[in-house]
């Protein structure tokens, strides 16, 4: 880590540094994050540049999704960062495998502190994208987080979960907060949900081939993260939106009901919805030419906000 921070801080020396592994906090959990950190061609230490956090899907770590993200972002001429959640990946946190949308936006805080501590980086012009789950929490960090200048969000899934197909994945409440109780008293082990099983062939064709896979990820969270997603209504904190908000969708994605009522209830004009022909929701996360298409919108909506 020391000798690619040097390399970063060297650049004068390095004429292109694609990624680096990058360590920084949670500061309200008092958590290390592991991240990458992308620096655009012909990067210039003297200039100041605007940055983007790029989060990814529900349980994802760094070099999935997002990164393809990150990447395009990168050749377009902006830093971006990608990380691993905390309890996910490389970064800190026990038990392992938490998917709470609480901690979700401190991660993004905390990666917009760490973006604000390079002097190459425009604090003015900072700007999110979110996929998936995160293009949920990245919108909420949007209205919470005011240094999030712009905000995309990539099939957005959640907007009240309870009313989405991820109640297939949730076991009874009562089931889950009795194994919760044992655990926190020492008396149980813990209980995992499967939230993306091999029979959902969608995410199946994504998650277990070598378009997503990846060894540090698990479909495994611990059970009693639904009992916070189930109270996370997105829709209403939307209401609160007051930024330039770009959401992204396909025409075929299980998610874009929740999508359509998260873009309908941010209040503000400067906003807008694409809708990808032919897309299925995780046709969104890597393929041609979906992603292509996005970036059609993607890249605009930033130069124009940030």
């Amino acid at each position: 880590i020391t000798e690619l921070r040097c390399k970063t801080l060297s650049l004068l020396f390095v004429p292109r540094l694609a990624r680096g592994m990058e360590i920084f906090m949670n500061k309200e959990l008092g958590l290390r994050l592991a991240g990458l950190l992308r620096l655009p061609d012909g990067f210039d230490l003297s200039k100041n540049y605007p940055a983007i956090v790029i989060t990814g899907p529900m349980l994802s770590v760094k070099e999935q999704a997002q990164s393809v993200y990150a990447e395009r972002l990168t050749k377009a001429g902006y830093v971006t960062l990608v990380f691993d959640g905390a309890y996910f990946g490389e970064s800190e946190g026990l038990p392992r495998g938490q998917e709470l949308p609480d901690v979700k936006e401190s991660d993004i805080e905390g990666a917009v502190d760490y973006l604000c501590s390079f002097p190459y980086v425009d604090q003015n012009r900072i700007g999110g994208l979110g996929i998936c789950g995160s293009g949920s929490y990245m919108s909420v960090a949007g209205v919470k987080e005011p240094r999030l200048k712009a905000v995309t969000a990539i099939v957005p899934a959640i907007s009240n979960i309870s009313t989405s197909p991820m109640m297939g994945f949730f076991k009874p409440e009562e089931e889950v907060k009795a194994a919760k109780e044992a655990y926190d008293k020492g008396e149980g082990d813990l209980m995992y949900l499967n939230f993306m099983p091999r029979a959902f062939d969608e995410g199946a064709a994504y998650y277990y081939s070598s378009r997503g896979t990846h060894p540090r990820w698990s479909n495994q969270v611990v059970a009693w993260s639904q009992l916070e997603l189930i109270k996370y209504n997105v829709t209403e904190i939307m209401t609160g939106m007051q930024k330039p908000y770009c959401v992204i969708s396909g025409e075929n994605a299980w998610s874009r009901p929740s999508s359509t009522e998260i873009f309908e209830a941010v209040p503000c004009e400067n906003k807008e919805m694409h809708v990808i022909p032919e897309a299925s929701h995780f046709d969104m996360y890597d393929l041609a030419p979906f992603v292509s298409e996005a970036f059609d919108y993607i890249l605009p909506f930033f130069v124009k906000n940030l």
